[in-house]
Order: structure tokens, then sequence, then C-alpha cells
């Protein structure tokens, strides 16, 4: 049973190269739909500058997870 677990499906660099795709649609999407969101909220002008900002973090995060990626793999 375990060597069955301990099988393969794909190699590592298709594995890098899907995750730093799904990183990178990702922060796109994220970043749209929060920017979509905000537009639809009456906020005062604190809470746009905050909502940006924080709107602008997990973007960010996911492109640099996705660019960190390879690095990762190679260890």
């Amino acid at each position: 049973m375990t060597g069955f677990f301990g099988r393969t499906i794909s190699s590592d660099a298709f594995d890098t190269k899907l995750g730093q795709g799904v990183c990178f649609v990702a922060s796109v999407v994220v970043l749209a739909v929060s920017f979509w969101r905000l537009t639809q909220l009456e906020l005062t002008e604190a809470q746009v500058f905050f909502g940006l900002l924080l709107s602008f973090c997990t973007p960010l995060l996911l492109v640099i997870v996705g660019l960190v990626l390879p690095g990762a793999r190679a260890r």
C-alpha cells in the first residue's frame, strides 16, 4: 500500500510550472475581484486607502510564491 502512494504521477518541472501558473492567475483574479468589490461599497477615504492596501497584499504574496517556487523545488 505504501508503494502505491509513493508513486509519482507527473514530473517536478510540470508541477513547478503548474504551481507558478496557478499562483499568477490567482493573483490577477484576487486583485480584480477585490477592486470590483471595493467599487461597490460606500467607503470613507481611510477605508478606501486601507482596502486598496490590503487588496494588494494577497496578490503580491501569490506572485512572490510563484517566483520562489522553482527555487524551493531545487532543494
